[in-house]
């Protein structure tokens, strides 16, 4: 079959993406900043901001072809590139839009995905300095848990163009073929620590003994050991993750009670579980937010898996950089502040009593300078915390069931829970923790 050659208007293709998004003659775009981010997943800032660095970069420029035409711009290939993470969808779908072939598209998601690795890799995906850890964990002993470092999970990434001769490492017990991701990350769903590329056939634990976070803690290089905090009167420098049941009882690891019988590790492991679901809503947010981790057809090499699944996350954290500013919790925290509704008092009570009550945010979503106590008072012996004389802002895991307006005939059973939370926090009821006893890496 003779090869066809398609007469590409590549300036059409360029005025479509100024006309819709930018403007052109002075007029404004068709789409605003929303539709903007609801197309490419990420804010005008950050689409500026690879764009800028991405320029220069040999593929991306603007060429002349041997008959002196000019040839694909460069907002083309970004914007197709971005589309194709963002939607998933396969690399020829734009072609009638910004008028590029199936291998160009292709090929500049290809680069721009590298690209990204390459030059964001070692600046968001890295692991706190103290500055940020210790305001980490003082975010997280507004939220009840004293020498938090976050949350800790592993999900199974399925691979559906998996060679069959790799099916025996890469299977796992439910018939699909993946690779499991690890990672970390604190309630701004900012990513700490991410490991890719385990076979699917692990578990969770086995994930664990081969990832760089263990053998990290094991020789003593992280995390740092200058933060003592106190759990029930007893002194420790080594923080700690939550994870759920699976995982082995470490000392940088804190699990759910496997039996709550009492009262007090039925409230730990609610409040356990509330807080340890931020990476699970992690993962979720990961594949909803860009569809090219869901089409894992198109990587026919583990590294390929690996470079995607970095290129996401860079992109996730650089969009948490610039919109951290807007998300409730944040805006909570700065109203108690303002209003004085989390101002500390004179009464004592358990660690992080309203907050961690309430499961208040805080100031768990500022940046690193941010590190406020705004819903603890003044810190008392035996590690307790004074609490303030206003009611404490309303919690983030009860937003549609607790409510001064609701009924109390409709509130639902998890709402009901969470009030018994309370009345056990603020009773003074110690509430135990479970993990830290039988394995310990130091002191």
């Amino acid at each position: 079959m003779p090869c066809v050659i398609k007469r590409r208007d590549f300036a059409a293709g360029l005025f479509n993406i100024q006309r819709d998004y930018f403007g052109v003659n002075a007029e404004a775009p068709i789409y605003e900043d929303r539709d903007f981010e609801t197309r490419f997943r990420v804010p005008r800032s950050v689409s500026r901001r690879v764009y800028q660095a991405v320029k220069d970069e040999p593929f991306f420029q603007q060429r002349i072809n041997a008959t002196g035409r000019l040839q694909a711009d460069i907002l083309q290939k970004v914007v197709a590139a971005f589309r194709v993470i963002a939607y998933g969808e396969a690399a020829d779908r734009a072609d009638e839009y910004v008028r590029l072939s199936r291998s160009t598209m292709a090929q500049a998601t290809k680069l721009l995905l590298e690209f990204i690795v390459r030059r964001w890799g070692p600046s968001y995906l890295r692991r706190p300095n103290n500055l940020e850890l210790k305001n980490m964990m003082e975010r997280n002993v507004e939220r009840g848990f004293h020498g938090c470092m976050g949350s800790l999970d592993c999900t199974h990434w399925e691979w559906h163009q998996c060679p069959t001769g790799m099916a025996g490492a890469y299977q796992s017990r439910k018939g699909s073929r993946g690779v499991f991701v690890e990672a970390v990350c604190d309630e701004d769903l900012w990513i700490w620590h991410l490991f890719v590329g385990a076979p699917g056939s692990l578990n969770d634990i086995n994930v664990m003994n081969q990832s760089p976070l263990r053998l990290d803690v094991t020789a003593r290089r992280w995390p740092p050991r200058d933060v003592p905090f106190s759990i029930n009167g007893t002194t420790r420098t080594l923080p700690y993750y939550l994870v759920d049941g699976i995982y082995p009882r470490y000392a940088f690891l804190v699990s759910p009670h496997p039996m709550p019988l009492p009262d007090e590790a039925k409230t730990f492991n609610r409040l356990q579980d509330t807080i340890r679901r931020d990476v699970e809503r992690l993962f979720g947010v990961l594949t909803k937010g860009f569809h090219i981790a869901l089409h894992t057809g198109r990587c026919r090499f583990v590294k390929q898996l690996i470079m995607t699944y970095k290129a996401v996350c860079i992109l996730h954290n650089m969009c948490v950089e610039a919109l951290r500013d807007a998300f409730l919790s944040r805006r909570r925290h700065a109203r108690g502040t303002n209003g004085g509704e989390s101002a500390g008092g004179d009464g004592e009570g358990p660690a992080g009593e309203a907050a961690a009550a309430a499961g208040v945010h805080g100031a768990q979503d500022g940046g690193p300078g941010d590190g406020g106590a705004a819903a603890a008072g003044g810190a008392a012996p035996g590690d307790r915390i004074g609490t303030g004389g206003g009611l404490p802002a309303v919690p983030h895991t009860t937003d549609r069931t607790i409510s001064p307006l609701t009924p109390p005939q409709i509130i639902s059973r998890r709402a009901r829970q969470t009030c018994t939370l309370k009345h056990l926090l603020r009773n003074g009821q110690a509430v135990p923790s479970r993990g830290c006893q039988d394995m310990d890496f130091g002191p």
